[in-house]
């Protein structure tokens, strides 16, 4: 039994059994068993380890295990108190003897089976260490297709441990014998064969797919090697679920946009059509996939008005392999479909996967279009008004002129011709009719510029803000008299109507003067260049040290005509601040204060920055 045993299984039995006889040697020894019948115990307990070790020993081992043990028994009998010299010398002498007896039997049976069995060949080696524990299976096979041989990882697969043969019906599933059968004539005809999946059938009739490669050996028999492909069809399997997962995903999504969309692969043909499409030139889109792009073209390119352009443009674009980035068409409408406005772009694909193909989106911009169009009709109509407008406030203004200036003269008649003949109340009657008469001459002037104030962002110039106010400077010299104006160096050019940018300027400053009762009254222009510029905006101030504004009124001052202040304190009619608002707003800024009553007020304004800063331009 010993020997079909390895040496470490052998070891270990050896092991054991040496501990079990000596736990069964005390066990004896306490349960009060006679000296004598004890020592015939001891001497037969270890004759089962010596056994089963020196089997398999030659001589010298043999000899080496028995004293080891004869040892062992020796100092047990000792420790049970045996001291009679027989037994305890029998006890070395007789286990040496068996084990000499063992070792040299074993030495004998050796050497008659050397005698009887020639040493492995080559071949017998190569089986025993190559063809047996081989990972794939493998697999000697006749014409037919019948296994001959094969080795353990066959028996480990397929099954039928105990038959070393196997038909062909055995061992590959049904539904694929008449391949099988084709490639075995190819294999014995050319001599190899490789690449070939399959699917082989275990014994538990469960079928899995292998790979095998054969190469002929002779004209009876040949090797086929089958890899076990069930894992890599397992991750195959799962990666096309998770694709085509991912790919249904794709396709309900893309299914759901507004915009149509066609993709064709490098072959030209088309590959995907989304439910858009259909939608949008009513046509079933099943019938464009898998068709050639053109073919596919012409089927639903009538429905556009300007079908032929189109389809030339189209074509050209995809033999050249250029993109086209945005053509406006219309849909005519029909039974089927509505009448829409298209955007139509093709984008060719450029990755290595699927250079080649193109994506053709058709956008539908038919809301836009028709906003547009609402848009451009009302802004033509609000010109249109604006112009009347203007129109009406020039006929008004003229109108209301008129009468004014003949209440004006005739005031200024009286006062000269008839000035001593009236009395102290009659003059100054005339004199309030007169004041009254200019100033609202002045109201009407003042409507009528801020009515006028309407820019095109066409017509916007570069403006060297700097030079701006020099001009400035030089034009209210008188009424800057006395005046500290100071402005700063390094202001930003502008873009918009230099007049009404001058106008701007203008009314600041003269309103920072007209509003100061300091003796030494003080005006300082300047930039925020350490703000970001919001959408290309740069933003000014005008300082200065006057009276100042309550808080509560700083937003009610860029109204028309509002006037803080009594007529008689400060001259004007109110309408400056208004002007300037509107001069701002016109150029896409915004414009505020920041004030303190008593010491001077900040009027900030955004006006759009130049890009292109040349110095001293």
């Amino acid at each position: 039994m010993a020997n079909g045993l390895n040496p470490t299984e052998r070891t270990i039995l050896v092991g054991v059994s040496s501990i079990v006889a000596l736990v069964i040697s005390i066990v004896l020894h306490r349960t009060g068993v006679p000296p004598v019948p004890l020592t015939f115990l001891v001497y037969a307990t270890f004759a089962v380890p010596l056994v089963f070790g020196a089997q398999a020993l030659r001589r010298r081992g043999a000899l080496f295990l028995s004293g080891g043990l004869s040892a062992i028994g020796v100092a047990l009998l000792v420790f049970f108190g045996i001291r009679s010299p027989v037994s305890i010398a029998l006890f070395p002498v007789a286990y040496l003897g068996i084990g000499f007896a063992l070792g040299w039997h074993n030495e004998r049976r050796r050497a008659r089976r050397a005698m009887w069995h020639p040493p492995k060949s080559l071949k017998d080696r190569h089986d025993e260490e190559i063809f047996e524990p081989a990972f794939n299976i493998l697999h000697f096979i006749d014409r037919e297709g019948t296994v001959k041989r094969r080795n353990e990882a066959s028996r480990a697969s397929i099954g039928h441990a105990t038959r070393q043969t196997l038909p062909l019906t055995e061992y590959v599933h049904p539904g694929e014998i008449n391949k099988v059968k084709a490639e075995l004539i190819r294999l014995f005809e050319r001599g190899e064969i490789r690449g070939i999946e399959t699917r082989f059938v275990a014994e538990d009739r469960t079928a899995f797919p292998v790979e095998i490669r054969g190469t002929r050996l002779d004209d009876r028999t040949a090797v086929i090697e089958a890899r076990n492909r069930s894992r890599e069809a397992e991750l195959e399997r799962q990666l096309m679920e998770t694709e085509a997962r991912y790919r249904r995903l794709i396709e309900e999504a893309v299914d759901t946009l507004d915009s149509g969309i066609i993709i064709t692969d490098r072959k030209r043909e088309v590959i995907w059509a989304n439910a858009t499409i259909g939608r949008f030139f009513g046509i079933d889109r099943d019938r464009l996939i898998g068709v050639n792009a053109k073919r596919a073209l012409s089927r639903y390119v009538g429905a556009f008005e300007d079908a032929q352009t189109l389809a030339k443009v189209i074509e050209e674009a995809v033999d050249k392999g250029e993109r086209i980035d945005s053509i406006t068409c219309r849909v005519r409408p029909t039974l089927g479909r509505d009448e829409r406005v298209l955007e139509y772009r093709s984008i060719p694909i450029e990755t290595e996967r699927y250079k080649g193909g193109r994506i053709d989106h058709y956008i539908d911009i038919t809301e836009l279009k028709r906003l547009e169009n609402s848009l451009r009709e009302e802004s033509e109509n609000l010109e249109r008004s604006n112009e009347k407008l203007e129109e009406f406030s020039h006929v008004v203004s003229h109108d209301l002129k008129e009468p004014l200036r003949t209440v004006e003269t005739f005031s200024g008649f009286l006062l000269e011709d008839y000035e001593d003949k009236l009395d102290k109340d009659g003059v100054e009657y005339l004199h309030t009719l007169r004041r009254t008469s200019a100033r609202m001459r002045q109201l009407i002037n003042d409507l009528l510029s801020l009515s006028s104030i309407h820019m095109d962002t066409k017509s916007f110039e570069r403006i060297n803000t700097q030079r701006l106010l020099e001009e400035i400077r030089e034009d209210l010299e008188v009424r800057l008299h006395g005046v500290n104006l100071q402005v700063a160096d390094g202001l930003p050019p502008v873009k918009g109507s230099k007049v009404r940018i001058t106008e701007l300027f203008s009314n600041l400053i003269v309103n920072a003067t007209k509003y100061n009762d300091k003796a030494l009254p003080m005006v300082r222009i300047g930039w925020q260049p350490q703000e970001p510029s919001a959408n290309g905006m740069a933003t000014f101030f005008v300082e200065d040290n006057g009276i100042g504004i309550e808080s509560r009124y700083q937003q009610r001052i860029f109204g028309i005509f509002q006037k803080l202040h009594p007529r008689d304190d400060y001259e004007g009619t109110g309408a400056g601040l208004a002007i300037c608002k509107r001069i701002v707003e016109e150029h896409g800024g915004k414009i505020w204060v920041n004030s303190e009553v008593g010491r001077g007020s900040t009027f900030y304004f955004t006006i759009p920055r130049a890009r292109e800063v040349e110095t001293n331009a």
